[in-house]
């Protein structure tokens, strides 16, 4: 509902001079001026011989309070701090069941395929050898003479509803010897572990669905509703998965998908159509354990913001994916043959991406970036960097154009240093730096900084310590960000109390800066042990272990004698009571 209109009534004074009628006076009396002196009396008469009988003695003023300038909330920083680190708690738990789930499916595609790789179930494809058709055919008519010859020897009549409590490895072994499935992961697997045999490069595809990367329950300004939060299902895992078997066709160095339940060959995005959920993640493992990602090859969306807000992005972990399934590939095993086959296929894929319609999608795109979208301290390099396409006519850059940009101070926290006299790539305001030489009365301005790109910076060279006196920085401090940074000649002692014994042994010593503490608009360096150079390494060792003995006697010394003052006051409290039993009774 509109808010009321203030009246605001002032009256005006009845002396006021023509040349000055903004003046305003309330409650003015005549009776009640003390002026003083004649002279002022005198003006006083003048003033009066010139007022205007016909101006109103009130003025009323309407204030319209429903204007469109919003009002600051009253917000208790108190419960927004509470808030807000509740809400990172549970984004940061959120994260972590979302990583759980991806390391349940890598467990799940090893345990499926150690079953196809188990001894048992290789001497039961191997005794249905008379299956297999010539090696002479092509892929595709390979595989059709394989699952015809298939399907008139084994019976397959899959059960409606998946018991997913079955044991996996004696349904295969009941399945070989009936000559009948029931299940379609079962069906699956045998047929992998019978197009093994023939030295195919076989892939068991898992696409799964987990847990919702973030958070429904964050808090907000205002409570939610008892419907939205009764609808939380971020802890709810659903049974939307499914197979799929991918084979590798060395005719064409290409990767072909095969869906035997839905009849499907060598079309990835009709077989997307049919899984029972968005593909958010996609694995696969091969002969050799190894575990891949390929999601690109299904996904419709792949690369738009909708799948990037459903996997882990750079924000969170962006790395983490692809260093988790290093681990699994760490001996080198998975042939660059077919690495370099899924990294062709998914290069073709993204580059028949099509420029987004609408102006919000540019926002975090991971291909495609508009000069307005840019961080503060991101650029476009080079400065004239072809275009990829126009919006609007605003020039659209490939994603790979865009540089993150650091100050000077920055750089050097990573062991690079700017070149001599190289110009800022672009200015920008410090976070932290104000303008000091501001006149009287103006608003205090950040300052301007330069920063530069990683190919205006070279590899810091760390400084050499010549005579004994270690190199430091304006601060009288060692840079130490990175163990490269080292001055020549030094070594680094991280031995609490070690300047104190550099200094009685007049030797140099300096505190090494690991890096800084950011808090609120501030931050503060962070010193992890000290500098010194080698040739009195071990001389400050020897001090620094006998120091150590000395004040462990002493810690040992301070606390039997506290030992010894707590009994003497002990024994003199139970005398005194001993005493006064004596002397007073009970």
């Amino acid at each position: 509902m509109p808010r009321p209109k203030r009246t605001l009534t002032i009256f005006r004074s009845k002396y006021f001079p023509d040349n000055d009628e903004d003046s305003l006076i309330t409650n003015d009396d005549d009776n009640n001026d003390d002026y003083g002196s004649p002279v002022t009396k005198r003006i006083r008469k003048q003033m009066m011989e010139k007022v205007s009988p016909e101006l109103p003695a009130k003025i009323q003023i309407s204030l319209d309070s429903s204007s469109n300038t919003k009002t600051k909330k009253n917000i208790d920083p108190i419960q927004a701090a509470i808030r807000q680190r509740i809400n990172r708690i549970r984004k940061e738990n959120q994260l972590t069941k979302h990583k759980c789930c991806i390391l349940f499916a890598i467990n799940r595609l090893q345990y499926l395929n150690s079953l196809i790789q188990d001894p048992m179930t290789q001497a039961l494809a191997l005794s249905m050898n008379y299956l297999m058709p010539d090696t002479k055919l092509s892929l595709e008519k390979y595989i059709g003479a394989f699952i015809a010859k298939f399907t008139r020897n084994f019976t397959i009549s899959i059960l409606e509803n998946h018991d997913y409590s079955i044991d996996v490895q004696q349904e295969i072994i009941h399945s070989f010897d009936r000559l009948s499935i029931d299940y379609y992961l079962i069906l699956k697997l045998i047929i992998i572990a019978m197009l093994r045999l023939t030295n195919h490069m076989i892939r068991l595809c898992y696409l799964f669905d987990p847990l919702p990367i973030k958070p429904s329950n964050l808090l907000g300004d205002k409570p939610k509703s008892k419907s939205t939060n009764n609808n939380n299902d971020d802890d709810e895992l659903t049974q939307k998965e499914f197979y799929w078997i991918e084979i590798f066709d060395n005719g064409n160095n290409r990767w072909i998908c095969y869906d035997y339940q839905h009849r499907i060959y060598d079309n990835p995005r009709k077989l997307a159509e049919k899984f029972p959920t968005k593909p958010t993640y996609i694995l696969a493992i091969d002969n050799r354990d190894n575990i891949v990602e390929v999601t690109a090859r299904y996904a419709k969306d792949w690369m738009s913001n909708s799948m990037q807000k459903r996997r882990i992005n750079k924000d969170d972990d962006g790395c983490w994916l692809e260093e988790t399934l290093n681990l699994f590939n760490s001996n080198h095993r998975y042939s660059s043959k077919y690495k370099h086959a899924d990294h062709i296929e998914f290069e073709q894929i993204i580059a028949q991406i099509e420029l987004p319609k609408k102006m919000a999608e540019y926002k975090n795109h991971p291909l495609f970036v508009l000069t307005k979208d840019l961080l503060k301290f991101q650029a476009i390099y080079p400065g004239d960097a072809p275009p990829l396409g126009f919006f609007r006519d605003q020039p659209v850059y490939s994603r790979n154009c865009v540089y993150t940009l650091k100050s000077r101070e920055t750089w050097l926290r990573e062991a690079r240093t700017v070149r001599m006299n190289e110009q800022p790539y672009k200015m920008v305001q410090s976070r932290f730096k104000w303008k000091t030489t501001t006149a009287f009365g103006e608003k205090p301005e950040k300052e301007m900084i330069g920063v530069y790109g990683e190919w205006q910076t070279i590899p810091y060279e760390p400084p050499i310590a010549k005579n004994g006196i270690v190199p430091r920085n304006g601060y009288g401090n060692v840079d130490l960000y990175k163990q490269c940074m080292l001055p020549i000649g030094t070594v680094h002692l991280q031995l609490a109390g070690l300047l104190r014994i550099a200094n009685k042994l007049n030797i140099d010593c300096s505190p090494a800066i690991v890096g800084f503490d950011g808090n609120r608009n501030s931050s503060h360096p962070i010193i992890d042990g000290y500098v010194v150079c080698e040739e009195y390494k071990d001389i400050l060792i020897d001090a620094w272990n006998e120091d150590q003995h000395i004040q462990c006697v002493k810690e040992n010394e301070k606390r039997e004698k506290r030992i010894i003052d707590n009994w003497k006051r002990l024994i003199r409290g139970l005398i005194i009571k001993r005493n006064l039993k004596i002397k007073y009774g009970h």
